[in-house]
């Protein structure tokens, strides 16, 4: 009886002392403020309390060198208001985790546990955020691409109207849709608002950017800035040179079309066409009476 109510004590203390820690953990997660913030995606809001869990408690010991790619990284995808260098770190230890927990739940399920794909698991969800942030890299490539030439157009009309290259930036800025070029002249403006100097507002423009046309585009006005050339007609070839690129580049996914055809052609549609076939001249046959 003597050993019941000891099981029994120990076992209403671990669980005071799992609540206590637990309550610990959710008084240290006090309540980010993200007015300033993007708003996070449906996936990532519902684990979000995981993450900067993981953030505080496991992304602190990821080394600096790292860090620092990370946050290159979400630079280029311009994803610094979504979401911070070390919560990218601890996003990644979550998915792996729960990737790990979906195959085991599965695998229990089925009554069959391999240690490969448990691996396996945890690796592809280690390496999901990534690929998250490598497609919108992509997105954030095309709209830069499908917005640039309209952009080097306001610039063009700005500087060729009298103004210099701050006042054809504001232009920009005000008159030109909104997109993501838009976004960043205005960061570049607020920067300059704030003392900075054009020509490192603009570098550092083209360092969260980081893409070819962009940097042709900054280096043309921090060359002009500096040499005092005119910049109207550079820019105005430019925006030529970037529409031309644009219907080359659309061509050349017109003629890669038929190709990328073929391989769904021939797993999904050959497949049925011939089994259908297959079906129909089998009635035939049986029709006939040749069986």
């Amino acid at each position: 009886m003597n050993t019941i109510w000891t099981a029994c004590a120990l076992l209403a203390g671990a669980i005071l002392i799992f609540f206590w820690l637990v309550n610990q953990e959710a008084d240290d997660l006090s309540e980010e403020d993200r007015a300033y913030k993007d708003p996070l995606p449906p996936f990532m809001r519902l684990i979000w309390p995981l993450v900067r869990w993981a953030d505080k408690r496991i992304a602190v010991f990821v080394p600096a060198g790292i860090r620092s790619q990370v946050e290159r990284r979400l630079q280029a995808a311009s994803l610094t208001h979504l979401i911070e260098t070390g919560q990218f770190v601890a996003f990644k230890f979550i998915t792996s985790v729960l990737a790990v927990l979906a195959y085991a739940l599965t695998a229990w399920m089925l009554g069959r546990l391999d240690m490969v794909f448990l691996l396996a698991s945890a690796l592809l969800g280690f390496l999901m955020p990534d690929m998250w942030l490598n497609d919108i890299r992509k997105a954030y490539m095309r709209k830069v691409s499908r917005e640039l030439p309209t952009t080097l157009d306001f610039l063009t009309l700005g500087l060729e109207s009298g103004q210099n290259l701050s006042g054809a930036i504001r232009l920009t800025i005000a008159k030109a849709p909104g997109g993501v070029m838009r976004a960043e002249f205005a960061r570049a403006m607020r920067d300059i608002s704030a003392g900075v100097a054009r020509a490192e507002a603009l570098a550092r423009m083209q360092g969260r950017m980081d893409i070819k046309e962009v940097t042709v585009m900054t280096a043309a006005m921090i060359q002009a800035e500096k040499v005092g050339a005119s910049l109207g007609p550079v820019l105005r070839e430019q925006a030529a040179q970037r529409r031309a690129e644009r219907f080359l580049a659309a061509e050349k996914k017109a003629f890669e079309a038929p190709v990328k055809m073929i391989a769904p052609l021939v797993i999904f549609i050959f497949p049925c066409t011939f089994a259908f076939l297959g079906y129909f001249l089998w009635q035939k046959v049986a029709g006939s009476g040749a069986f």
